[in-house]
């Protein structure tokens, strides 16, 4: 969460706004000494229920967990903002929960049309803030190489999977691990999998990889370095495509049930444009990833792409975000009349 709301915090000044912890106790210290090390007010949420005083605005990623028989995002706030977190996986995106919001920040014109169709809030299309960086930064590509550990001779791939049941750990391991012979493979599991899921993430020790990252890291670094990125389900994939980096898709059986997917959700529509396979054939990635007609095709499906679901702020997208939480109800006086 850090990495995602990182570049909008830091267009606004630190003394106007609070992280609001919730969760765990484990990860609210994780969350709070990271808050520290970056100026940042951190506080825990029963304070502000105890206070019985609401933020004039509230920001969130969903609006699910319950105080006194609502969303506790009223109790907290006064206005509520939903920060979109990712694209991929409809049926929890565009929940009825959406309409507990005020005003969404989405990422472009898809999540815009499809939030219209579930909610009454207003919609303000931002881009992407949490990547940012790779169009404005002149990010070290040579020194990430170096801290990862990557062979300079190598290519580089980069795998992202899910968690759950739409996780490609189990099925698709061996066949990625082999790729090591022949190319740096660095392999980041979800950010709850290591707690959540600590067997199938201790799986991925008995195969070799480059680097398997189970810690908070930040992808922007994973995407800048790599030649390919190999995802499942959620958000990576659109990261790829945000960031226009050949994407190679692994699917799961009947991924379209899933409880957090649906027959329409980007993530499954995703397969009809950009190449995919399934377990059995899972051997023949390598003999794809060679293919270079392949991932010239895709070029130009990923800007098609790009333009379908990105909003085209790149590298200002946090000024954008920044801007309208700051004026949360001028944007509401504006468009709702």
């Amino acid at each position: 969460m850090f990495n995602h709301y990182r570049p909008v915090w830091k267009k606004l000044k630190k003394n106007s706004f609070d992280l609001v912890l919730f969760g765990e106790q484990n990860n609210r210290e994780i969350s709070r000494n990271m808050a520290a090390s970056e100026g940042f007010r951190a506080v825990d949420h029963e304070l502000i229920l105890e206070s019985e005083q609401k933020y004039s605005v509230l920001v969130s990623n969903h609006s699910m967990f319950e105080h006194k028989r609502k969303s506790i995002n009223f109790s907290l706030g006064v206005m509520q903002v939903r920060f979109m977190y990712a694209l991929g996986k409809a049926k929890h995106n565009f929940s009825s929960w959406n309409n507990d919001y005020d005003l969404i920040l989405c990422f472009g014109p898809y999540q815009a049309e499809r939030l219209k169709q579930c909610c009454s809030a207003t919609i303000f299309q931002m881009g992407y803030p949490r990547y940012d960086g790779y169009f404005t930064d002149m990010l070290n590509k040579d020194e990430i190489k170096r801290e990862l550990g990557l062979d300079e001779r190598r290519k580089t791939i980069v795998w992202l999977p899910t968690w759950k049941e739409l996780s490609s750990i189990d099925k698709f391991a061996p066949a990625m691990s082999l790729l090591s012979t022949k190319y740096n493979v660095i392999v980041k599991t979800h950010p709850l999998a290591a707690e959540e899921e600590p067997e199938r993430v201790n799986k991925l020790k008995e195969f070799k990889f480059t680097k398997v990252i189970t810690e908070i890291y930040d992808n922007l670094n994973l995407y800048t370095v790599s030649d390919w990125v190999v995802a499942d389900y959620g958000g990576p994939a659109f990261g790829a495509i945000y960031l226009d980096k050949p994407l190679l898709l692994l699917n799961m059986p009947n991924a379209e049930d899933d409880a957090l997917t649906g027959e329409d959700s980007p993530d499954i529509l995703l397969r009809n444009q950009i190449v995919n396979i399934d377990a059995q054939h899972s051997w023949q990635i390598e003999k794809i990833l060679s293919q270079e007609q392949v991932w010239q095709k895709q070029a130009t499906s990923r800007q098609a792409l790009r333009r379908q679901h990105f909003y085209p702020s790149y590298g200002f997208s946090a000024d954008l975000a920044a801007v309208a939480i700051q004026n949360v109800q001028q944007i509401l006086t504006m468009t709702k009349g």
